[in-house]
């Protein structure tokens, strides 16, 4: 009966530490991008800034995204540099638009998003550090929760088990 009592706390203690890893691996993703939200009238903008350094990744990333979007809405977007300059512009008309640029210099970079549809749009902006691939600790955090799930089902079918021969004794 311990065997499996120790087997089932190990193995959710290693559920635990797997979750926690991947919560701590998003949180950081999430630090990397800074996001607003906004309705946004007729010839109105709005502005998303971030501060990014080509130390930590020279990819950058925006997204533009119009939950109610209409057939010949037009969104007019720019990402601008720490000196002021015009990285790229774009007239959006669609849904939802992503788009990769360089980061060049260390300093606050500003997603521009300016309505130019003839009615009130719904927009998020989300301008930051492109997302890189899997990590070493993403990784981790798969295996211990896959370590601890196994755990806890070889875990119970050691309970069940040991719980039928106590009852026929």
């Amino acid at each position: 009966m311990s065997k499996s009592k120790t087997i089932l706390i190990i193995s959710g203690i290693l559920v635990i530490i797997g979750i926690l890893i991947s919560f701590s691996q998003s949180e950081t993703e999430m630090n990397s991008l800074a996001s607003v939200q906004q309705s946004l009238t007729t010839n109105t903008s709005m502005n998303v800034s971030k501060s990014l350094d080509p130390i930590e990744s020279k990819d950058g990333a925006y997204s533009v995204q119009i939950s109610d979007f209409k057939d010949g809405d037009n969104i007019n977007v720019s990402v601008i540099d720490p000196s002021g300059s015009i990285i790229t512009t774009k007239s959006i008309i669609k849904s939802s638009f992503q788009e990769n640029f360089t980061i060049s210099s260390t300093g606050i970079y500003e997603l521009k998003i300016q309505n130019a549809a003839p009615q009130d749009i719904q927009v998020l902006g989300i301008i930051g550090y492109y997302p890189q691939g899997a990590t070493l600790l993403d990784a981790l955090s798969i295996i211990v929760l896959i370590v601890g799930l196994s755990g806890l089902a070889i875990g119970m079918m050691y309970f069940i088990k040991n719980r039928g021969k106590s009852n026929i004794n």
